[in-house]
């Protein structure tokens, strides 16, 4: 999965094709973990462990359960017949760290060296694109996709006809110290709120009402990148916090009053900057603070109700690999 910093928004169609989004985040070690196996009964059967529901299906993809996300991902590769996948997420759903895309990503990258598809990872990340955003109908952008697909901190440069991937850092040493300055919690459950708040905020653009925020919002992107190459990190939280005023101009909807209230919170015990990590509504907040501050800053979001969660910086996108079943 991923946290995502900024330019968040300017991903989403149809601002991408008409002014070229651009976003940046970084991969984190928090993941959707999935398994592909043969079995000797007909059809495909899903099983997700922490959901605690299975699917099941034979020639024709009429599913007998409900798990939306990964029964597309099986309905775009109708040959496949006589499987299990076994699946389950770090993170609950709702987290704003791309878990769904990760979960589609995942299963798609199993599905390619399980049949020898050799997709690349633009290849990866457009069909999983297809999946959510076009088969199922579920709103939102692209950089959930190419972030599980890529990894790493990278500026993804979304265009009408094509996507680059810039890696940004090439100096651990910027790496480690942000994330040496980073706090993550959960505060919770957006899943209610994500066709509202994604719909509302296309919605506000097309309109025109609030199309400069988002022209702002791409261009904090570079300004970004420059203090990370420089290792400036108590100005890249500032930074954070002057894009969280903007990105929230997008949408009345996407803080709610116990965003508010965390982040002010935040602000209070030492956090430089912070801001959602997704769409909007809930989930996961991240906060930038002096290393000084750090356990006095964990400390109080926990007393909130906060879920702090540990994390570290990754740099490879999706894996799979295979094994001798016992």
């Amino acid at each position: 999965m991923r946290i995502g910093f900024f330019g968040g928004g300017t991903d989403v169609s149809p601002y991408p094709e008409l002014y070229g989004g651009k976003v940046l985040n970084c991969t984190i070690d928090t993941y959707v973990r999935c398994m592909l196996r043969p079995t000797e009964r007909p059809g495909v059967t899903i099983r997700s462990l922490d959901l605690q529901t299975i699917t099941h299906t034979v020639t024709g993809r009429t599913w007998d359960g409900n798990l939306p996300l990964p029964e597309a991902v099986m309905n775009a590769h109708p040959a496949i017949d006589g499987v299990e996948v076994v699946m389950f997420s770090d993170v609950p759903p709702g987290s704003g760290l791309g878990s769904s895309s990760a979960l589609v990503v995942a299963m798609l990258k199993l599905v390619d060296l399980s049949f020898g598809l050799e997709l690349g990872p633009h290849e990866l990340a457009r069909l999983a694109y297809r999946i959510e955003r076009e088969d199922l109908g579920i709103p939102g952008g692209w950089q959930d996709q190419y972030a599980a697909a890529f990894g790493g901190m990278n500026v993804y440069h979304f265009n009408a006809d094509h996507v680059i991937v810039e890696p940004v850092v090439s100096a651990p040493a910027a790496l480690l110290e942000l994330e040496s300055s980073l706090v993550i919690g959960f505060i919770g459950d957006r899943g209610m709120l994500t066709h509202h708040v994604v719909d509302d905020q296309v919605r506000r653009m097309q309109h025109g009402d609030t199309l400069q925020y988002h022209h702002e919002t791409k261009a904090f992107v570079d300004e970004a990148v420059k203090l990370l190459r420089t290792q400036r990190i108590p100005d890249f939280g500032r930074l954070l916090d002057a894009a969280w005023q903007v990105k929230k101009a997008f949408s009345p909807h996407i803080a709610s009053t116990t965003v508010d209230e965390v982040y002010a919170l935040a602000r209070k015990h030492g956090a430089w900057g912070g801001k959602l990590s997704g769409a909007g509504g809930g989930g996961f907040m991240c906060f930038c603070c002096p290393f000084e501050r750090r356990l006095e800053l964990e400390e109080a979001l926990i007393d909130y109700g906060v879920r702090v969660r540990p994390f570290s910086f990754t740099t490879g996108g999706v894996q799979a690999w295979t094994v001798a079943e016992q």
